[in-house]
């Protein structure tokens, strides 16, 4: 009681001096070292106060909101503050004000498919709000139902980068701005692509790219991969990629295809359908997607990759023949 008592007085007493006078006299805290207090999207003035209040922070809150009310009222920013040693309490309501805050990142992976992001974003990003987000198999579906995605799905629309956000923001709000960041690359480099492409439309551009993505070739690769298939899709050949085989195979995979699973019956086995899957099936980066809508100029429908070499056939027998020429036990065949 004492302590409100005395609170008041001094800031009956220093008020008339104005802001500079408050904080001229507002005392320091004394944090433990590492503090870090996380002030949330849509915490009121009064609720920041008293979150730093019981922080540990702020010793006299009461002068404090005096110092802020003299400072005119300005918005005090959320995100994750760290406190270390001595702190000044003008300098507390500075970097509140300015938003000096830890930065926060969710970063989405080139290759990652949603099932990974939502993955990283519930245990591994804790002030995000998880409020909405959904789960399960149908999760993908039920994203693009909420402007997240389209087709039917938001698998391969999330645009690999790093998203800043502050303690509180929804994740749902951090997946749109990665779909938005998607769909106006997409169509950016669709108006662009080249001529002559069998592919229907953006969409198709975007399956077509995940798949380049997911084969795991270096940049410098990606556009003659992604001619080979475009060649096949061309002749009506069967895209014949293992990512494909293990994105249908899902949890069942257990990092190493068995021939029986090579024969697992789903679309989005192209060994058995011709044609594109009928989704993405990974979050392509842009080169994979500059790779696919400007391909390299090559006829070849074939490749072997050895370590970082890729040998590279028009034929299934010259096709062969490199096999038994580069290929080693660790190496990946295309046929």
């Amino acid at each position: 009681m004492r302590r409100i008592i005395l609170t008041l007085l001094l800031v009956i007493i220093l008020a008339p001096l104005g802001y500079y006078g408050v904080t001229m006299y507002l005392p320091q805290s004394f944090p433990k070292p590492g503090k870090q207090v996380p002030i949330r999207l849509g915490s009121g003035t009064l609720e920041s106060i008293q979150i730093l209040h019981k922080a540990g922070v702020l010793p006299y809150p009461q002068m404090f909101r005096m110092a802020w009310i003299l400072a005119g009222r300005p918005v005090l920013q959320a995100g994750l503050y760290d406190f270390q040693g001595h702190v000044s309490q003008e300098n507390i309501l500075q970097r509140l004000i300015h938003g000096q805050s830890r930065p926060l990142n969710v970063v989405i992976i080139p290759g990652w498919n949603l099932s990974l992001i939502l993955q990283e974003l519930r245990l591994k990003s804790p002030y995000v709000n998880l409020h909405g987000l959904p789960t399960g198999d149908q999760a993908a579906q039920q994203l693009a139902a909420a402007g997240i995605g389209a087709q039917d799905s938001a698998e391969g629309w999330l645009f690999p980068d790093s998203y800043r956000y502050v303690p509180g923001t929804s994740a749902l709000s951090i997946l749109k701005r990665a779909y938005q960041r998607m769909d106006k690359n997409l169509q950016h480099l669709w108006s662009q692509r080249a001529p002559g492409l069998p592919l229907k439309n953006p969409y198709q551009a975007l399956i077509l790219a995940s798949v380049v993505q997911k084969e795991g070739a270096p940049p410098a690769q990606q556009a003659h991969i992604a001619a080979v298939f475009l060649n096949r899709l061309r002749q009506g050949m069967p895209l014949q990629s293992d990512p494909t085989v293990i994105y249908a195979l899902g949890k069942h995979y257990q990092g190493h295809l068995t021939p029986q699973e090579m024969h697992v019956s789903s679309a989005y086995n192209t060994y058995l359908h011709v044609g594109l899957p009928p989704t993405p099936i990974a979050m392509p980066g842009l080169s994979s997607l500059q790779a696919v809508l400007h391909p390299s100029d090559s006829h070849d429908l074939y490749f072997i990759a050895q370590g970082n070499a890729y040998h590279y056939s028009t034929s299934y027998n010259q096709h062969i023949e490199q096999i038994k020429r580069y290929l080693q036990p660790t190496a990946r065949t295309f046929s």
